[in-house]
């Protein structure tokens, strides 16, 4: 938090300005110490870096800026899962095999960086990536303060995934959906992500999950693949193809088994002895029935087959 004013305020009424409080650094955080002049337009600079866990006495004309030092995300999740970015990267795939177009394609995504809190190896170079950062992007939107930090991240994070998701077009939908091509594409999304969020800062400001604030090296940031779905109007159609497909092959093989069952009867009817059968099956049935009927008398001739009276 700012202190110039009540600095200002003090000097008018002749107070004078010595030192302040022992400031203690909080955990997974680094302090940026800004030395303020003696009135607001003295301007400010920057004087150097307060590792985690340390204690320092400033003067109270002076700030601290605490930033993160640890492992942050940016989440491209559904509302429903509590993303810091509700909508999906939406890109066409690469073109199947035979096909001159590709189908569209959401894809859910994690960020996992680390801001650059090198400041130097005695912790007072003011060209190192946190002096700078906080001097070109970090001071501008109050990025040592929760609200501030997200929309810093909307204006930086959030353009780079929406250009860095084109190496995703070198995939195909149903490798990008199977998830078969994952570790490769997340390599590629995430070499080109960094240099455009690079570019887009205008610095070197944005590491990977293994960057150390005792090194200037700068790791590549992690992205990690979680889905990959097919856009909902290209699934529907799908769906609906799929079951159009499910039925004209069911219909295919209804008409083939009637085929099979009347070929097959045909070449029952070529038989004697199934014909036999068929015919002797009928009079037993007309047996039975004169059987149970007092108007039906039954003989049996001397060839032997049964012979029906009705009176």
């Amino acid at each position: 938090m700012r202190k110039k004013f009540i600095a200002l305020v003090a000097l008018m009424l002749g107070l004078t300005v010595l030192t302040g409080c022992a400031e203690s650094a909080p955990q997974d955080k680094v302090g940026i110490w800004v030395n303020y002049g003696q009135i607001i337009d003295d301007g400010r600079t920057f004087d150097h870096c307060i590792k985690s866990g340390t204690v320092e006495e400033f003067s109270f004309n002076d700030d601290i800026y605490w930033v993160e030092d640890s492992l942050r995300t940016w989440n491209v999740a559904p509302e429903s899962q509590g993303g810091d970015q509700k909508e999906p990267l939406t890109l066409t795939a690469k073109p199947e095999k035979g096909q001159q177009t590709g189908l569209q394609v959401q894809v859910w995504v994690q960020v996992n960086f680390k801001l650059n809190t090198y400041c130097g190896a005695d912790e007072q170079d003011a060209n190192a990536a946190l002096p700078q950062w906080w001097k070109n992007i970090g001071d501008r939107y109050d990025a040592d303060q929760p609200e501030g930090w997200i929309a810093m991240l909307r204006n930086t994070v959030v353009p780079a995934l929406e250009k860095g998701k084109n190496v995703l077009r070198d995939y195909t939908a149903d490798e990008l959906v199977g998830a078969a091509v994952w570790a490769d594409a997340e390599k590629k999304f995430g070499a080109f992500f960094s240099e455009e969020l690079t570019r887009l800062a205008g610095g070197n400001y944005f590491c990977g999950p293994t960057f150390t604030r005792a090194s200037p090296e700068c790791p590549p940031i992690a992205i990690s693949i979680k889905d990959v779905d097919l856009e909902p109007s290209v699934q529907a159609a799908r769906n609906e193809k799929q079951r159009a497909l499910e039925q004209a092959q069911a219909q295919v093989a209804e008409a083939e088994g009637k085929v099979r069952a009347a070929a097959a009867q045909g070449e029952l009817y070529k038989n004697p002895a199934w014909m036999a059968l068929e015919q002797a099956k009928i009079k037993l049935e007309v047996a039975k029935a004169c059987a149970a009927s007092t108007k039906c008398t039954m003989v049996i001739d001397s060839g032997g087959d049964v012979q029906v009276h009705t009176s």
